[in-house]
């Protein structure tokens, strides 16, 4: 059965969890993952998919938006934690920057994190499932 989030994990633990996952299921489905020696400006990861294209990874363990990521052709790759016995977590591979837009359409009316404007979601809702969808990394 898959391992699910446990809350009561540090934050690292579960980030290094969350890497090898994403790691091993992108490179089952053909990309190339490389990790930078710093994270710097945001990238956690680049990834080169199976069409060649290279993509500046933000890794999240949930659905997340900041400001500081926009205009910065950043790519944000988050698993959907929705229980599902025997099946494999979601995951989405999505621009920083139309996650951004969808979520300040949907959450605009409320406080944003920090200085720079953002918002996170603590799972994927049905109406972002739906918008995401067809980022779905498969």
């Amino acid at each position: 059965m898959p391992q699910r989030r446990n809350p009561s994990l540090p934050t690292r633990i579960i980030e290094a969890a969350n890497r090898a996952e994403a790691t091993a299921l992108l490179m089952r489905l053909g990309y190339q993952v490389y990790r930078p020696e710093a994270d710097v400006d945001g990238e956690d990861l680049v990834v080169k998919t199976p069409r060649g294209k290279l993509r500046a990874v933000q890794l999240k363990s949930c659905p997340v938006v900041n400001r500081k990521y926009s205009g910065k052709n950043i790519w944000m790759l988050f698993p959907c934690d929705k229980y599902q016995p025997d099946a494999p977590r979601e995951w989405f591979l999505i621009q920083h920057d139309r996650l951004f837009d969808w979520m300040q359409t949907a959450h605009g009316h409320t406080i944003s994190l920090g200085q720079n404007g953002g918002w996170a979601a603590t799972y994927v809702s049905k109406e972002l499932r739906a918008f995401v969808k067809p980022s779905r990394v498969k």
